[in-house]
C-alpha cells in the first residue's frame, strides 16, 4: 500500500548514501529527489501488486459493447518506473565520490 510509513522507510534507506554532501543547496535538491524516488518506488510496488492480482488487461463495458484494454495499473507502473529510473540516474550523479565507488547503477536499481 502507498503509505507515508513505507515512503519514509524508503527515504531513510536512501539518505545515508548522500550524507557526505556538504553543499546545502545540493543537499536540499538531493533530499527532494530522494523523496520523489521513494514515492515512485512505493507507487510502482503497489501497481505491480495490483497487476499480479488482477492481470494485465481489464474489460470495459460501454453500453452493449465490451472492450479489453490494458489495466490502468499497467500504465501507471510504466510511467512511474520510467520516472523512478530517471531520478535514480540523477541521484547517482550526486553521490559523494566514496559512495560512487561502492554503488554501481545496477546495484542501486537491484536494491529496490
Amino acid at each position: 500500500m502507498l503509505t507515508d510509513a513505507r515512503i519514509k522507510k524508503e527515504v531513510e534507506r536512501l539518505q545515508p548514501m548522500f550524507s557526505g554532501i556538504d553543499n546545502i543547496d545540493k543537499k536540499s535538491l538531493v533530499n527532494s529527489l530522494i523523496e520523489e524516488a521513494a514515492f515512485l518506488k512505493i507507487a510502482c510496488l503497489q501497481a505491480k501488486a495490483e497487476l499480479k492480482k488482477e492481470g494485465l488487461t481489464a474489460e470495459t463495458v460501454n453500453a452493449s459493447q465490451k472492450f479489453i484494454k490494458a489495466h490502468p495499473s499497467a500504465q501507471i507502473y510504466e510511467k512511474y518506473a520510467r520516472q523512478y529510473t530517471q531520478i535514480i540516474h540523477t541521484l547517482i550523479e550526486y553521490l559523494p565520490p566514496k559512495e560512487k565507488k561502492n554503488i554501481s547503477r545496477l546495484t542501486a536499481l537491484r536494491n529496490e
